[in-house]
């Protein structure tokens, strides 16, 4: 018989004379009830269960040991016989390899999986620089349709396109003829202040000790990543979040956009190659090396300054597409756009990029560093608490610590506004200016919008000749446009404005030119009308404001001119007073003083009046007792 079952019934029989076997009080110690349970099953059942217990302990054993042993044994393997890689989420890699996941095949027949809008990280740095519009095209399509997805579903490119990525836990595919193994799971940072989402970590192994087909797969991943940008500019822009850590700043990723060509650049023809070679120049790494053998920083700068929508911010988008570039927007006017979040942001900027300040001339830093006469003047060029100042921009653009390898371009619509040291040679080297449209620049808009394409042609009109006579036509029909436009009245904007109405007909356009001319006129004048009207009331406003405030200073300076007279009577009228009260207290005392002399006189009188009586009486006494006769 089984040692346990007899220790079992040894333990029954023993525990019902009274006295339990030490196996059976073990059980009781580790289980209690264990003696009751077994028993009322037992008698109701009429079966004897501990001729199973031992089976139940032993399959808990081995359950425990097979982990204990399974762990120790892969924990072994996976040291010595396999290499792996990990990734956390707070590094751009977690969006890289992720991306990467998403376009392969396993992860659309896996029956385990998380499906999300955006596979991008959720930490708070590299979430926040993810723009949604990356995930749009025809590659989503394609996944898609490869997920089994029918074509209409497939063929909705909204913004909010489901990505398929393996759910936490250990997945096996194939890659490159070789079994990889993909794991996800969640780090245990209990004391992590990100939410659960951001405790995440990714690990993909392989067989062998060589990770050269991991470093492959890396590669594929990172130029897979790197693949949503061809052709592409992004934009970023200066954003900060408050928090109770204090300001973070950083770049978020707004959008990208397709590169912009140089020629939709409505410029004169040696302007836009003036830039491009200036910057084409500077952007050759030999030039860096030049700059660093001289001891010259490595900086460029330039300014556009013009009437708005005359194409300062289209020749920077089309500056950045030509030379591949990003963009890096700052807006000087906002509420955190402080020295310190400023200094960070340009800390951060990586090298060939550029720095695109915007409006420079409403960001408050127009007043000059020179000392105004007007102490009011002087007052308003004061940077509020907290604010950007002229001087901590300057030394931010080209300080010690200034970063290099950027290009800076300013924009402005009123260029005398500017303080001279921000635009002195050095920090901007090149001034760039814009001028509303003239003849040429109207034609050269005319045929930048109707212009044939390739892919907008029927296929009658795609033959050369009838390609070229529809060529000719444009030309004629952009050369009578720019005839009718009125030079330096417009700006390029407001004539694209008027050719985007008129997209599907040129002729259209060119015969809506001269009601376009009258009525943009009549809405210029009232726009000036307006705004005159709008500049008077302000103006009088603020000289009631200074009307009611000065006669709120007079009444106040009256009142407080009243007060002190009123003031200074009271305390002359207390003096005079205290005065009174001191003659009137001197002349009690002396009269005071004057009855008691006369007391003491009276009294020395009345002593002398005695004494003489005295000796009067004296001398009479004498002379009787002397016997002579009184006459």
């Amino acid at each position: 018989m089984d040692p346990l079952l007899q220790a079992s019934d040894d333990g029954l029989n023993n525990s019902n004379n009274g006295i339990p076997s030490p196996q059976f009080a073990l059980l009781n110690y580790f289980f209690p009830g264990y003696s009751v349970l077994i028993s009322t099953l037992n008698t109701s059942l009429g079966a004897d269960f501990n001729q199973y217990v031992p089976y139940v302990i032993t399959a808990v054993a081995v359950v425990f040991s097979w982990r204990y042993v399974y762990d120790t044994v892969m924990g072994y393997v996976e040291g010595s016989f396999m290499s792996s890689f990990t990734v956390q989420t707070d590094d751009e890699t977690y969006n890289i390899l992720m991306w990467w996941m998403t376009r392969q095949p396993f992860c659309h027949k896996t029956r385990n999986f998380v499906v999300n809008t955006s596979v991008y990280s959720r930490s708070d740095y590299l979430y926040r620089s993810h723009d949604d519009s990356d995930d749009e095209g025809d590659e989503d399509d394609a996944s898609a349709l490869a997920a089994g997805e029918d074509a209409s579903s497939a063929s909705n490119r909204g913004k909010h396109v489901l990505h398929y990525t393996p759910s936490a836990g250990t997945h096996w595919f194939w890659y490159k003829g070789q079994p990889l193994r993909f794991s996800r799971q969640q780090t245990k940072d209990k004391i992590s202040l990100r939410n659960p989402s951001e405790q995440e970590e990714l690990c993909v192994s392989c067989l062998g000790r060589n990770p050269a087909i991991l470093k492959e797969l890396l590669a594929d991943a990172r130029l897979l990543y790197l693949q949503k940008d061809d052709r592409k500019t992004v934009i970023y822009r200066a954003t900060s979040s408050v928090s109770s850590y204090g300001t973070d700043s950083y770049w978020q990723r707004c959008m990208s956009r397709p590169n912009r060509d140089f020629s939709t650049v409505i410029l004169p023809e040696k302007v836009k190659k003036d830039i491009i070679a200036d910057a084409g120049d500077y952007l050759d790494p030999a030039t860096r090396r030049w700059y660093a053998n001289r001891g010259i920083p490595y900086r460029r700068g330039y300014l556009l300054y013009g009437p708005p929508g005359t194409g300062k911010s289209s020749l920077s988008v089309a500056l950045a597409g030509y030379f591949r570039m990003k963009i890096y927007i700052v807006s000087l006017s906002s509420l955190t756009a402080t020295e310190e979040n400023l200094a960070s942001l340009f800390a951060d900027l990586p090298t060939n990029c550029i720095v695109l300040l915007e409006d420079i001339d409403t960001a408050g830093l127009s007043q000059t560093r020179e000392k105004k006469e007007d102490d009011d003047s002087s007052d308003n060029n004061t940077p509020a608490q907290g604010q950007l100042s002229l001087s901590a921009l300057l030394n931010i653009l080209d300080g010690v610590a200034a970063q290099e390898g950027r290009v800076l371009i300013m924009t402005t619509n009123h260029l005398e506004s500017l303080d001279k040291a921000l635009i002195r040679p050095g920090r901007v080297d090149m001034i760039v200016q814009f001028q509303l449209a003239d003849a040429d620049m109207s034609e050269s808009i005319f045929k930048a919008i109707y212009m044939p394409f390739d892919g907008e042609l029927s296929d009658a009109a795609k033959t050369d000749k009838a390609k070229q006579k529809l060529v000719d036509e444009v030309a004629v029909l952009a050369k009578e446009f720019g005839r009718r436009i009125p030079e330096g009245e417009f700006s390029p904007a407001e004539i694209q404005g008027l050719l985007l109405r008129h997209k599907r007909s040129s002729q259209a356009a060119v015969d809506a030119v001269e009601a376009w001319v009258v009525q943009m006129r009549a809405d210029k004048k009232d726009t000036a009308e307006r705004e005159k009207k709008e500049k008077e009331e302000k103006e009088r406003k603020e000289k009631e404001e200074k009307e009611k405030k000065e006669k709120e200073n007079t009444e106040n300076t009256e009142t407080e001119k009243q007060e002190k007279e009123k003031k200074k009577k009271d305390e002359e009228d207390k003096d005079e007073g205290e005065k009174k009260e001191k003659k009137v207290a001197a002349d009690n005392e002396k009269r005071e003083g004057g009855e008691e002399k006369k007391k003491e006189e009276d009294q020395v009188a009345a002593d002398a009046s005695k004494d003489a009586n005295r000796h009067k009486k004296s001398e009479s006494r004498t002379s009787s007792d002397s016997g002579y006769a009184t006459p």
